[in-house]
């Protein structure tokens, strides 16, 4: 928002209480439109490739670009809430492809 108030754009921001339903919005006149767009595109743009490059160097450093060596990272950061959640889905996706199958016979 530190972009927008340097810009002059004079704007107002509402938070949504429900996450899962809504999202948060910023609001900003009709005329200052086009210009909060191309401020707020410009900054998402130069926080994705900053945001990449960060994630390349840390692929090569780190997981010495290994997909095992990403998910091994990865399991030993999660949270024992995060593993249990997991086991959960990975549960439910067997059940739902295995459930059928008692009515083939």
């Amino acid at each position: 928002m530190r972009m927008l108030d340097e810009a002059g754009i004079q704007y107002r921001e509402t938070r949504s209480p429900f996450r899962l339903l809504s999202a948060d919005a910023i609001w900003v006149a009709d005329e200052d439109y086009p210009r909060a767009c191309a401020i707020l595109e410009s900054e998402a743009k130069a926080f994705a490739a900053q945001a990449r490059a960060e994630w390349k160097t840390q692929w090569v450093n780190e997981h010495k670009s290994s997909y095992l060596l990403w998910l091994w990272s990865r399991m030993r950061s999660a949270s024992v809430a995060g593993l249990v959640t997991t086991l959960l889905l990975i549960a439910l996706v067997a059940v739902m492809l295995l459930y059928p199958l008692a009515y083939v016979r």
